[in-house]
């Protein structure tokens, strides 16, 4: 049986994808920030040692998601952040609330850091009930 919450992460010919599901969009849209930074370090062993926040708008609910997904991405190559919790506050198809919970990377605890390029939009979908979102990121 499937968790209530969580992400797994399916091939795609020399790209990643994450599915990521929840009780809400918003908890979807969590785990796949969680899923997207645990496929570049390993998050078993990541504290909640400090506290970022993102809002983050967009034109519709895909380009949010995509939106959300980037800056965290660019949250980790930036600061080095590695995620060990995230709530996600939708406001709409158009706009959210993020809070991330983490600390700095620590090669010692979070191992070799797996090179994600970028996001892409091809296969990206988002999907209300039951919620559920997929994308796909150029390794």
């Amino acid at each position: 049986m499937q968790p209530a919450r969580g992400h797994a992460y399916f091939e795609h010919t020399a790209d990643v994808g994450i599915r990521a599901w929840g009780p809400t969009l918003g908890d979807a849209f969590a785990e796949a920030a969680l899923g997207l930074v645990g496929n570049m370090v390993d998050l078993s062993q990541a504290k909640p040692v400090g506290e970022a926040r993102l809002e983050v708008e967009a034109e519709n609910v895909e380009r949010l998601l995509f939106t959300f997904l980037d800056d965290v991405l660019d949250m980790f190559y930036a600061r080095m952040w590695v995620l060990s919790r995230v709530d996600v506050a939708l406001q709409g198809d158009t706009r959210l609330v993020a809070r991330l919970e983490g600390e700095a990377y620590d090669a010692a605890r979070h191992g070799h850091v797996h090179e994600i390029k970028a996001m892409t939009y091809h296969g990206l979908k988002v999907q209300r009930e039951p919620p559920l979102v997929e994308v796909i990121v150029d390794i």
